[in-house]
């Protein structure tokens, strides 16, 4: 491709991405999905990572701002705001693959009902917590997959080839949805039971009764995959449930957000799975997911009126 990278979401996912992406020689973007007017031409952007502190200067948009852009497009931004960011996409007519680095389950349906005719999802296996708007320390913890949803398996290699660095490598990879709903089951899990106990993601592997409630997510969670024929079990969903909790005294996303007043992506996670179970025939009930998801969407208003 050699085109212009977009990154939608300048976060501790997003600015990471368009340092290293910098650093690599790519022409790279970053747009602020949630800035209204105007932004400064470049942003400043230090990343720390094992190998020290990495800083690049960003040629910095905003979404409005996206006219008639061609390149790829990378949305990192939170999956409640993909509805917005596929009319941008279209109304502004860009052209271009895209691809999702996101959580949760069905956050691609805004895109597909935009008419976007090349989308791929990315399963990110990192570690990112920000110091600032504008500084991070970053990890990466394994190698992160991307699989096609609706497209070809040339565009999904070059998409691999245009954002893979050694800082933050990717992969292609031809079962996504077992990737996803892996990745999914498991922030059901920290992202529920994290916030309601104010704690940080090790009390898995610290405290029993919340590895308990774990199993107990997680099993009601299998019960939706089964059914949708995705080959998942419980021993692989709880040992990376285990192994994350035992390498991570991080606190989790969503937990980060309530308490900074900010909307959670809770609905992609908990609610999402809830309403899918509901929807099938016979329905898959989901009471303990459902009801830590609607706790939690809760805590997080509370805080949000609070602000």
């Amino acid at each position: 491709m050699g085109k212009t990278i977009y990154i939608l979401g300048c976060g501790a996912v997003g600015f990471p991405l368009a340092v290293y992406l910098s650093k690599a020689g790519r022409n790279v973007v970053a747009v602020r999905t949630s800035a209204r007017g105007s932004v400064p031409p470049t942003t400043d952007v230090t990343i720390h990572d094992p190998t020290g502190a990495v800083t690049a200067a960003l040629p910095t948009i905003n979404l409005n701002n996206l006219d008639r852009a061609e390149g790829l497009f990378i949305v990192s931004a939170k999956s409640y705001a993909n509805p917005s960011i596929a009319e941008a996409l279209v109304n502004h007519h860009c052209q271009g693959p895209v691809v999702l680095l996101q959580n949760g389950i069905d956050v691609e349906s805004p895109f597909l009902r935009a008419g976007c005719r090349d989308l791929y999802r990315c399963v990110v296996y990192l570690t990112s917590q920000s110091k600032s708007e504008t500084e991070f320390s970053f990890r990466s913890i394994a190698i992160s997959p991307i699989g096609t949803v609706k497209g070809d398996a040339q565009t999904l290699e070059e998409c691999v080839r245009e954002l893979h660095t050694d800082s933050f490598p990717f992969r292609a990879e031809d079962n996504i949805d077992k990737a996803v709903w892996k990745k999914a089951i498991c922030n059901v899990v920290f992202n529920s039971v994290c916030p309601l106990l104010e704690v940080d993601n090790s009390v898995f592997a610290k405290d029993k009764a919340a590895a308990d409630i774990a199993r107990n997510l997680v099993s009601e969670c299998l019960t939706l995959t089964e059914r949708l024929g995705i080959d998942l079990t419980q021993e692989e969903v709880l040992a990376q449930i285990m192994t994350i909790s035992e390498n991570s005294t991080q606190l989790i996303s969503t937990l980060q957000d309530i308490r900074a007043g900010r909307k959670t992506e809770i609905d992609s996670l908990n609610i999402a799975m809830a309403n899918l179970g509901a929807t099938l025939d016979p329905p898959v009930a989901l009471p303990q997911v459902e009801l830590l998801g609607k706790m939690t969407l809760e805590k997080s208003a509370l805080s949000m009126r609070q602000d």
